[in-house]
């Protein structure tokens, strides 16, 4: 069984089956897949019938969703069994929904235990309220991009960024880690969003980078693009922290500019983390993706 690197020259095929499924977690984009690709050793396996994404934590193999059509499920899962079997290892999935947490509990039954992953649950918003910041439990929101507008009113402005200004965001990454030391989830993410930047002729057909200037110079910028036909996936959100109100403008703004009619803004989890987590509910997210650890009772 010969497991192929996840790269560039694999997303057309790996977009392709993407294409059969309809997974609404952040794992189910090629981009999330190639930013992340050394944080789990994620690697693919192609059939004509499906492909399927192995990863490694802590020294255990696990699987995510099969990338395949209804029909060729089974199919898939049967190759995922065999797998385990001749590793000798018992069966692990992760990143797993609940609609498919449904499917597994019914076609094998007694099989599997179900532990919820809370810290990767993603948060879910509606795009138009995100887009306006509508309503009484918005009011700070509202409050900090006020304090925003008057404080540095004619002073701002917001661009679509490509890769004449990537150079510009890695200054700004580097200018907030310059007099810190840098721990391992830093390096991680820096990693991944360099990773982005280098590759962006081959992912650009997708993916929307948006910036925000003051006094003409980016103080923020972040990452998304579609997930499913009516939700939008945000991968990376950076801003300067000084500068009050600028989270909620480039949170706001990537949205009105380039994903101006999406129902649905997948923010992604919080890992777990007590101040993300606050922060991404503050935004009054109307549902998660809940997803699942399994393992093989």
């Amino acid at each position: 069984m010969m497991f192929k690197d996840i790269d560039v020259a694999s997303k057309k095929l790996i977009d392709e089956y993407l294409g059969l499924v309809d997974y609404e977690a952040c794992e189910y984009s090629f981009t999330t897949l190639y930013m992340w690709k050394d944080l789990y050793n994620l690697k693919y396996y192609h059939d004509d019938k499906f492909i399927v994404i192995i990863g490694k934590n802590e020294d255990k193999y696990f699987f995510i969703q099969p990338l395949t059509d209804t029909l060729n499920i089974d199919y898939a899962m049967e190759f995922i069994f065999n797998y385990f079997e001749s590793i000798n290892q018992s069966i692990n999935m992760r990143a797993i929904t609940k609609e498919f947490k449904s499917y597994l509990e019914g076609r094998y039954i007694d099989k599997f235990k179900y532990i919820e992953d809370r810290d990767s649950f993603d948060y879910v918003y509606e795009g138009e309220i995100l887009r306006s910041l509508a309503g009484r439990k918005n009011s700070k929101k509202r409050n900090h991009l006020n304090y925003f507008f008057k404080e540095y009113e004619g002073r701002f402005r917001y661009k679509a960024l490509g890769e004449d200004s990537f150079d510009e965001c890695r200054d700004l990454l580097n200018s907030w880690t310059s007099n810190k030391e840098i721990d391992e989830d830093i390096k991680v993410e820096n990693t991944a969003i360099d990773r982005v930047f280098k590759n962006y002729k081959h992912l650009k057909s997708k993916i929307k980078i948006g910036g925000i200037y003051v006094d003409d110079k980016l103080q923020s910028f972040s990452i998304g693009e579609m997930l499913t036909d009516n939700m939008a996936v945000i991968h990376i959100e950076k801003a300067n922290f000084n500068i009050r109100g600028l989270y909620q403008y480039i949170n706001q703004q990537l949205l009105v500019n380039e994903f101006k009619d999406v129902e649905f803004i997948n923010r992604e989890d919080d890992l777990g983390i007590e101040g993300l987590r606050e922060a991404k509910l503050s935004y009054h997210p109307v549902k998660f993706v809940e997803k699942y650890i399994v393992e093989e009772l």
